[in-house]
């Protein structure tokens, strides 16, 4: 019986010093998230918007779409890596303010294998829209 409770006491001290010890470890990845700017753009329609934001994502990312029926929600993610998945995404929201518009920005990315940060990736959307990729 007492041999019992010593085996179980020396197994219970083993897995807590491997817990204890993989804490301290450096995680493989960080998922990275940006809330880029926001920012009214006046006298314009948001169809025009939504044509931005459709050119800017497919320019930096890969096939943009729109969630929903005309929602002004627009979604897009990086080329697919070798596990058939995807290190990067972003969405472009556009906002109808009476003759005018709000566009805000989001991004996403897993940091490595991600060459870019978030806010790097955020950076580039804007630019593009702001070039009005298209």
């Amino acid at each position: 019986m007492t041999r019992i409770s010593r085996c179980r006491v020396a197994l219970l001290a083993v897995g807590l010093i491997v817990a204890f010890g993989s804490l301290s470890a450096r995680a493989p990845a960080a998922l990275d998230m940006n809330v880029g700017v926001g920012k009214v753009v006046a006298n314009q329609p948001v169809s025009a918007c939504n044509n931005s934001a459709k050119a800017a994502l497919n320019s930096v990312l890969q096939d943009a779409v729109e969630l929903g029926g005309d929602t002004g929600e627009w979604l897009a993610f990086g080329a697919p890596d070798s596990a058939n998945g995807s290190t990067t995404a972003a969405a472009v929201h556009c906002y109808p303010l009476g003759g005018s518009y709000l566009v805000t920005f989001t991004c996403a990315a897993q940091v490595p294998p991600s060459p870019d940060s978030a806010a790097a990736l955020c950076t580039k959307i804007t630019a593009a829209f702001d070039s009005g990729a298209r």
